[in-house]
């Protein structure tokens, strides 16, 4: 958010320097992310008046002028087409510098244009950063003295914005007197004596007996709607001090009805709109639900289709303004408005982000709106604007409108100075900690020498349990203020051997080199969305109490949603051949009991490319991603781990296979079902990999890699076709050749599967290639054979295998 430090000034008399109201901000909550300057070029900015003009000899486009600054007239070419005789204009003298709206500063020197001397710049709005506007150069209206600084004559002095990160829960600072108040108790409580200084209404009184009935529908999405008539106005452009505030938090002035209530939305926070009162049918406000289907026009002409889920502001024949969010373009306000109403009111946050987000449209009042507004200020927005209309439009106020679901209520708590002292590890003042909550508009309703019983203030939101007052109490007086205990002490661990973090480092660069990329998801996400993937799961999902928007609402159960939010953002921009891994956490309640489990996550659609130029490209497919999975195992498990593979159903999945080690969980390969990719929008199959990554590491290669040298002797190969039942897995096979096998047998390799007509229905025929090695000496076929043997009968044995042509003998 940006905040005008002249802005604030206008509230509090701030006694300490720029960098000091930063770090005092930043202390408090309000973290000052940036500053920028502006009107710089107001210090030595000085008025000119015109005294001669003429065409520029070698230039048809381009004026000479001379310019009376005060103490000397300056000879200044300008190609400006409004510059005249006896015009007052702002003039920068060589030597000074100054900076344009788009933030680009140059100095100004003496120099010649098409031969003809130029002694400064004659400046347009745009030039010195007033405003954008750079159509012919900035006139001074009135009779000044030449050689005065134009800041000085129209008011305007250098000013600082500060660009402060609110986190979602401070919505109460989502205005200039929101953040004076907090700079106001940090001051109070270091000793300054400051005074805040807010906006009277005590004037405000109706002169008109012009009134618009309000009728609301919808009693649950607007809880308080209340509204003004002013007639006999007239719409011009604002004046400049109003300009100059909204400009400098980055606004465009558009006129003096608009631009007073984007500036009471940015003095106060509650957001006002505006209605051109002549365009309102049947003279009668409606809140209601839109229909299905029921158009609407907005201000910037844009045409959406509503449905019942949006609230709307009507009148007995149309939508006037979708709610909280926009208003409509038949009704605003124009240069022929003469008669307006004014609209302040509090709307749900739930309906007005969900409105927002369905149509894509996001304003400075349905960022406030979605997030929460003082009700209970929304009276004092009203009069406010209402007052500043009478003031620069002219006019007579109307009658008071009011609608109101809810009574005016303040929610209390019961502060506790042990549970403070317990929390803060330390005593702090009982009196301070009044003055502190008095400071921050919290009002004390009783004081025991153990207890308060405080009332919270309407637009604290975030407010509403003991430790949140103890927090408060905390930020003003000063984290940095915390005595450091002699009994809290801390050593960091330097250990080069953190298995962990070398695991995830190795897995990573492996799967990046294998052209895989890796993603970073929000741990936060929707609760419908998680749910696509465990409807028949007793997990249940972490809620959170203040969430940043329903998008953000849950903690995620799996990564599945996330990485698939992922690839249809890149399949929606013709990216369509994926391969993406993910690390990162799950949380859920499972038997009462709060579940953290940590996830490595692959996803992969499209073309999966061959590893070099003789590998073709192929669209993936179960077996492709299945033998990522193998290298993985291969480069990061134990060879000798004896793991279980089986096949299995899931609710997001068409087929999935669990491996399994010790009956933990450790990998789940599968494809997503058309009904998960229906639902997320995604046309084409994907496949992931989901591994459980604390088992995965308890079973990971711990030793460091040892090399030695490659044998100089050849190997020996032989290929037997086992016919089996078809119930046998091959890893069953592998897991049994390993325990009879001598240290001769290198490594043994499925090459074909094959079932068919030419062996039985209930057989399968497995040819498996048997590599042999001796790193001694050369092998013999007698030594080989008597190997093949030995594990042949072993698995007649144990599987009542049998070969599929000829017999097995020892020559």
């Amino acid at each position: 958010m940006k905040v005008s430090y002249n802005w604030l000034t206008d509230y509090l008399d701030i006694p300490i320097d720029l960098q000091s109201t930063c770090s005092a901000l930043t202390s408090t909550g309000l973290e000052v992310e940036g500053v920028v300057e502006l009107f710089s070029a107001f210090d030595h900015l000085v008025i000119g008046k015109v005294v001669d003009c003429y065409k520029h000899p070698n230039a048809d486009k381009l004026h000479i002028t001379k310019v009376d600054v005060g103490d000397s007239v300056q000879q200044i070419v300008c190609g400006a087409d409004n510059i005249r005789k006896n015009l007052f204009v702002a003039v920068v003298l060589p030597g000074h510098s100054v900076t344009n709206s788009s933030g680009d500063s140059f100095k100004i020197k003496k120099t010649k244009i098409r031969g003809e001397v130029s002694e400064g710049m004659i400046c347009s709005e745009s030039e010195i950063g007033v405003s954008s506007d750079h159509n012919g150069i900035m006139e001074i209206s009135g009779n000044p003295q030449p050689g005065t600084l134009v800041g000085d004559w129209i008011k305007l002095k250098k000013d600082y914005i500060i660009e402060i990160g609110l986190t979602p829960n401070r919505t109460d600072a989502f205005s200039h007197i929101g953040v004076c108040k907090d700079l106001y108790a940090y001051l109070l409580h270091r000793g300054h004596a400051v005074q805040l200084t807010l906006p009277s209404f005590s004037s405000f009184k109706s002169s008109s007996e012009l009134k618009l009935p309000i009728k609301v529908k919808n009693h649950d999405s607007c809880l308080k709607y209340m509204g003004v008539c002013i007639e006999n106005i007239t719409v011009k452009d604002s004046p400049f001090w109003l300009k100059n505030k909204l400009m400098s938090i980055g606004l465009k002035p558009i006129n003096n009805v608009v631009d007073i209530t984007n500036f009471v939305l940015h003095e106060t926070g509650n957001p006002l709109h505006a209605f051109d009162y002549d365009q309102i049918s049947g003279k009668q406000i409606i809140v209601r639900n839109a229909q299905n289907g029921e158009e609407f026009q907005t201000l910037d002409s844009k045409l959406i289709k509503l449905s019942d889920a949006d609230l709307v502001i009507c009148d007995t024949d149309k939508p006037l303004c979708l709610a909280g969010v926009m208003g409509g373009i038949k009704s605003g306000v124009s240069s022929n408005t003469k008669n307006l109403f004014l609209e302040s009111a509090f709307f749900n946050p739930a309906a007005i982000r969900k409105t927002s987000k369905k149509h894509g449209i996001s304003t400075d009042s349905s960022y406030r709106f979605e997030r929460g507004v003082d009700i209970n200020n929304c009276s004092n927005a009203l009069q406010r604007a209402a007052l500043l209309i009478k003031e620069l439009c002219g006019g007579q106020i109307g009658q008071n409108s009011e609608f109101s679901s809810t009574d005016t209520t303040y929610k209390k708590i019961n502060f506790s100075f042990a549970f403070c002292d317990k929390v803060l590890g330390f005593q702090i003042d009982r009196n301070i900690i009044k003055n502190i909550l008095a400071s921050l508009d919290f009002s004390i309703l009783n004081s025991t020498e153990s207890h308060l019983e405080i009332s919270i203030p309407s637009a604290r939101f975030d407010v509403y349990r003991e430790i949140d007052v103890v927090e408060e109490v905390l930020r003003i007086y000063g984290y940095d203020e915390l005595p450091a205990s002699e009994y809290v002490k801390f050593q960091p661990l330097l250990d080069d051997s953190n298995t962990k973090y070398n695991l995830t480092m190795s897995i990573s660069k492996f799967l990046s080199s294998n052209g895989f990329f890796e993603i970073k998801n929000n741990s936060l996400s929707k609760e419908s969305g998680l749910n696509l993937f465990s409807k028949s799961s007793k997990k249940s999902t972490i809620n959170l109490f203040n969430p940043l928007s329903q998008d953000l609402s849950a903690m995620r159960t799996n990564m599945f949603f996330g990485g698939l939010a992922t690839i249809k953002y890149n399949l929606n921009r013709q990216v369509h051949n994926l391969k993406l891994f993910e690390f990162g956490k799950t949380y859920y309640i499972e038997d009462g009991q709060y579940i953290e489990k940590e996830k490595i996550t692959l996803l992969v659609c499209g073309i999966f490319k061959g590893d070099g130029w003789a590998q073709k490209s192929e669209q993936v497919n179960f077996f492709l991603i299945k033998g990522v999975v193998a290298k993985l195992l291969d480069n990061f498990l134990d060879l000798e781990l004896n793991l279980e593979v089986k096949q299995s159903k899931s609710d997001h999945s068409k087929n999935c296979l669990i491996y399994s080690v010790k009956n933990q969980k450790m990998i789940e390969v599968g494809e997503f079902s058309n009904h998960v990719l229906n639902e997320m929008g995604i046309k084409c199959p994907v496949y992931y990999v989901d591994i459980d990554f604390h088992v995965f590491n308890q079973y990971s290669l711990k030793k460091h890699v040892k090399y030695r040298r490659v044998s100089k002797y050849p190997s020996v190969t032989r290929d037997l076709s086992l016919l089996v039942d078809k119930s046998v897995k091959y890893l069953d096979i592998k897991n049994s050749v390993k325990k009879v096998s001598s240290k001769l047998l290198k490594d043994m390799i499925l090459f074909d599967v094959y079932e068919g007509d030419k062996i039985k229905q209930t057989e399968k025929s497995l040819a498996i290639s048997f590599i042999f090695r001796n790193n001694e000496s050369t092998l013999k076929d007698s030594e080989v054979d008597k190997e093949i043997l030995s594990i042949y009968n072993y698995l007649v044995s144990q599987f009542n295998l049998s070969l599929r042509e000829g017999e097995l003998t020892v020559v």
